[in-house]
């Protein structure tokens, strides 16, 4: 296609294949790959804005907040994306509600403010309102109309993030935000966040006994005990004689 074009040509090199695609694409245009971590600024309006939408769901500002993002990238566009490898990146509702359940029990017992939480699209409501619903109202769908510098700002609120490996996870990454990670047929080592090792966990169907169900075989039990990394530890109640 390029062959009579006078523009300069970079291509990636196949025996960089164990390398992250973000520094591979570093590489072959000859830049440093060390330390540059995916990055996004988050504007003051942008925060303002989050706050004002969180506040006016009741959550503290001392609230650790937990987020859910149980949709990904082509979900709904069936012509680009065959319904059987939807498998690779949906996570089932009920197990977004079984963690749930997991995150409050903890949360109660340790005395910690917690909120969970969801911030998604117009087209994504049917999907949130099953979630809430599932999940007995321990997740908050929030659905305030799309603007990027506010929707970056909730990521950046967010102490934590559960979602399948789509856009939002690393959203999530560049402006800060821990991240537990749910991979099915593609390696997070080839396209898993690009930030500090210490701000994430990835999950993988593969290392699961049923790699064939897609993420779906990562079990609520194994992914919360991943975001036990992330969690605080609050005050255990006196047990009562």
């Amino acid at each position: 296609m390029f062959e009579s074009s006078a523009a300069k040509k970079h291509i990636l090199d196949d025996d960089c294949k164990n390398l992250h695609y973000a520094q591979r694409c570093l590489k072959v245009i000859g830049e440093e790959i060390e330390n540059k971590w995916l990055y996004l600024p988050v504007s003051d309006t942008g925060k303002e804005k989050a706050q004002t939408l969180l506040k006016s769901t009741c959550i503290a500002e001392d609230s650790f907040i937990v987020g859910f993002h149980p949709s990904f990238s082509g979900m709904k566009k069936s012509f680009f994306r065959s319904r059987k490898s939807h498998h690779f990146k949906e996570w089932p509702v009920t197990s977004f509600a079984i963690l749930a359940n997991f995150l409050c029990d903890y949360a109660g017992q340790y005395n910690i403010r917690l909120n969970i939480i969801m911030d998604l699209l117009p087209d994504e409501k049917a999907l949130g309102e099953a979630l809430v619903e599932v999940s007995g109202n321990k997740v908050r769908s929030l659905m305030p109309p799309p603007a990027f510098e506010r929707y970056k700002a909730v990521m950046q609120r967010m102490d934590l993030l559960i979602t399948p490996d789509t856009g939002p996870m690393h959203i999530a990454g560049a402006v800060g935000t821990s991240i537990v990670a749910l991979f099915s047929g593609k390696s997070p080592d080839d396209c898993g966040p690009y930030v500090p090792p210490e701000q994430y966990v990835t999950l993988r169907a593969e290392e699961t006994n049923e790699p064939d169900k897609g993420i779906a075989a990562i079990s609520p039990q194994v992914v919360f005990d991943a975001c036990k990394r992330f969690l605080p530890v609050g005050k255990v109640p006196a047990v009562e004689n």
